[in-house]
Order: C-alpha cells, then sequence, then structure tokens
C-alpha cells in the first residue's frame, strides 16, 4: 500500500503540440528542398490552463492486499490516518502426530519491519501495537475495502517497536511477540488431539476467527510488515524413544485471507467536507491534495481541449493538423511532511462523468487508460498525455 501525500499548487497546464499542414509558395526560404506543389510542416503549440478539483474514489478492494500495516498518524493537510490489518493464520501442509506426553510451553508471533509513514522519527521513539483475536467472521468470500472493519475478541499480544531516523540496526529487524497462553493452550490442545481444525486454512479460521494487529492510542506512524515473515510459532516439548525431553514446535503462517482498514478523519483539514463518492469537491485553500492510500485524487478537466478540437473539426481544418506530443503540467508539487520527498511517479486515469474507478476512455483509438509521470529535476511534473 501506498501512503503517498503530496499537495499542488492549483495550475494545471495542457501543452500541444501541433503540425499543421500548410501550403508554401517558396519552400527555399526556409531551407527546404522540396517540391513547391507538395505541403511542408508548420509547427505551432497551443496551451491550455485547465480547472481542477478534488475527488475521493468509492472505497475500492483491500483482500489480499501485499500490505501488511497498522498504526496511526496526524498532520495538518490530511487530519488522522488510522491502519489496522485482519487476517487469517495458515496451517502447515501436514499435521504431525503428537505424543501423549507433549507438554505446551508458549507461543510466540514473529514479524519484520519494512518501513513506515508519518511523522519524522525522533530518538527512542517508541510505536506500540495490539494483536487481538477475532470476535467476528473474516469471511474468505468476502471483498473486504479499506474502510471495512471486523469486531474484535480478546486481547493476545502486545509489543512496542522502538523507531530511530537512519537506524540501520532496526530497519528490517524481526521483532518476535509474546502471545496470550490461553490463546496458544487452545491451539495445542487441538494439534495434541488431531482436531480437524487443522486440516486447512478454512476450517481452522472458523475455529478461531483470525486475529487483528491495531496500533495502540499515541502512535505517530502506520507501520508496514514484510507479509513473507509473518509467523506465530507454538512451541511445546515430548519426549522421544529414549525418554528424553525434546524442544518441538508448529508455525503458523499467514493464511490464505486477510485484508487492511484504513480510513482518515479530515475534520480541521481543508479537505474537511470531501466525500468518498466520486463527486467534485474544492479544498478551502489554493492546493490540491493526493493520498494514493485513501483515494484522494486531483481530478483535471480537459472539456476545453475538446471543445478546442470540435471548433477545428467544425471549420474543417482538423484535417491538417496531427498531434505530436501534449504535455500535462503540475506545479508546485510540494510534500507535505518535513523531510518528505518528492514522488518519483505519478500515475494519472482517464474516467468518464462519474469520476468511476477506473474509466477507459479511447483517446484517438488508443485505449490506453493511464499515463504515467516521470519526476524531472525541476518541481514542475509532466505527462505525456497523447504519445
Amino acid at each position: 500500500m501506498n501512503l503517498l501525500v503530496k499537495k499542488f499548487k492549483e495550475a494545471i497546464v495542457v501543452l500541444l503540440l501541433l503540425s499543421f499542414f500548410v501550403s508554401c509558395e517558396d519552400p527555399g526560404k526556409i531551407g527546404l528542398d522540396v517540391d513547391p506543389k507538395n505541403s511542408v510542416i508548420l509547427t505551432r503549440y497551443k496551451e491550455f490552463v485547465l480547472p481542477s478539483t478534488q475527488v475521493q474514489f468509492n472505497p475500492r478492494s483491500t483482500s489480499n492486499s501485499s500490505s501488511l500495516q497498522a498504526g496511526t498518524y496526524s498532520d495538518q493537510d490530511f487530519g488522522t490516518v488510522l491502519s489496522k490489518s485482519y487476517l487469517w493464520l495458515g496451517v502447515q501442509p501436514s499435521t504431525p502426530i503428537l505424543n501423549s506426553n507433549a507438554a505446551y510451553v508458549n507461543t510466540t508471533l514473529s514479524i519484520q519491519f519494512s518501513s513506515y509513514y508519518g511523522s519524522e522519527a525522533e530518538n527512542l521513539e517508541i510505536e506500540s501495537f495490539e494483536i487481538y483475536q477475532l470476535a467476528g467472521n473474516l469471511n474468505a468470500t468476502t471483498d473486504y475495502t479499506r474502510i471495512d472493519e471486523i469486531s474484535l475478541g480478546a486481547l493476545i499480544g502486545t509489543v512496542d517497536i522502538l523507531i530511530q531516523e537512519r537506524d540501520t540496526v532496526r530497519i528490517d529487524s524481526v521483532f518476535t511477540i509474546d502471545i496470550n497462553d490461553s490463546f496458544g493452550q487452545l491451539l495445542f490442545d487441538k494439534l495434541k488431539a488431531n482436531d480437524p481444525i487443522y486440516d486447512n486454512d478454512t476450517t481452522l479460521n472458523d475455529f478461531i476467527k483470525g486475529i487483528a494487529i491495531i496500533a495502540k492510542a499515541g502512535n505517530n506512524k502506520v507501520l508496514q510488515f514484510n507479509p513473507a515473515t509473518f509467523n506465530i510459532k507454538l512451541n511445546y516439548t515430548e519426549e522421544n524413544s529414549a525418554g528424553q525431553t525434546v524442544d518441538r514446535n508448529y508455525s503458523f503462517n499467514l493464511g490464505t485471507k486477510r485484508f487492511y482498514h484504513l480510513s482518515s478523519d479530515l475534520s480541521a483539514t481543508p479537505l474537511a467536507g470531501i466525500l468518498p463518492d466520486n463527486n467534485d469537491f474544492m479544498p478551502s485553500d489554493d492546493y490540491r491534495y493526493m493520498q494514493a492510500g485513501t483515494l484522494i485524487a486531483l481530478k483535471v478537466d480537459y472539456d476545453s481541449i475538446i471543445s478546442f478540437f470540435e471548433g477545428e473539426k467544425n471549420s474543417d481544418s482538423i484535417n491538417s493538423i496531427i498531434i505530436q506530443r501534449a504535455w500535462l503540467s503540475v506545479g508546485d508539487v510540494s510534500a507535505n511532511k518535513p523531510g518528505a520527498s518528492l514522488p518519483f511517479s505519478l500515475t494519472a486515469y482517464f474516467t468518464d462523468g462519474a469520476n468511476t474507478w477506473p474509466a477507459f476512455t479511447e483517446i484517438g483509438g488508443d485505449s490506453t487508460s493511464r499515463m504515467t509521470v516521470l519526476q524531472n529535476e525541476f518541481i514542475t511534473q509532466t505527462i505525456p498525455v497523447f504519445p
């Protein structure tokens, strides 16, 4: 999940590089060695200043996203952002047969921290998280979106993660969390009894419902974790044939179902009042905002370009024009967080009048619906509109 947050000055400009085929009585005067009866090319530029608004798209699916995240942060532009993850546990391909003398020891959760978004890290800053067993069902067939939530059951673990600026030791560190013994003992007893809840992910999570990762109050970052490293380890002992006590464990990885919740409280911000219903909205200042995770987007109206071509078409001169290239320029771009870098790229989508997400509009016979913006050395971002 990308929590990219940026804001732009409202000016949006499109430049069209137009080639007009015109007649030239003496082409030699411009250094062209051509037949005077043939046409030559005259290049012109046309600039359009486009109106822009804000729009927040309807929530889209976060089911089985590659992002495993939780936390909260606040800033003056985007208010308070809250994220939490809900997930299934996954069983092993085969279930071990435990001896009758097997005894439960403890249960731990391991997870690798990969990145964070929020305020700049301060020395000895701690972000705290809680692990809950779910009370409500995390259904296998439901397509969850970023605004969905599931009711929580018992608290089964807590962890404090130390975040420091430029801390190369903590970055990519794996954190181990002690899980409540009542939860671990329950799983162990079912494992020892060779219970069918271990048949597959569905049977296991029908029984335990699943778990959630939630930020505690006072956090000021959204942390992202590496899903591939998620592991709950059930530790136990049993005696071997020689009567020796041997340490053993059973591991649960991420199951086949998960999603993340991501919401924002925009009250007391320039975006207060915007609704996730695809309708145009004007911020209370002169900026336009983008926040990828909550689908707050900059909308540009290019009707004036269409009107230009319609006018040329009506005057029968459209057949004399070839669009060689067009640019959409957005500036100035500013990061809303101190120390945050400008985006390396942006993506633009063509939508229909209802701002449906995403929409596919044929442009000059090309059904491509997205445009990539590459950051240049200047603040202004330029999009090739018509390649």
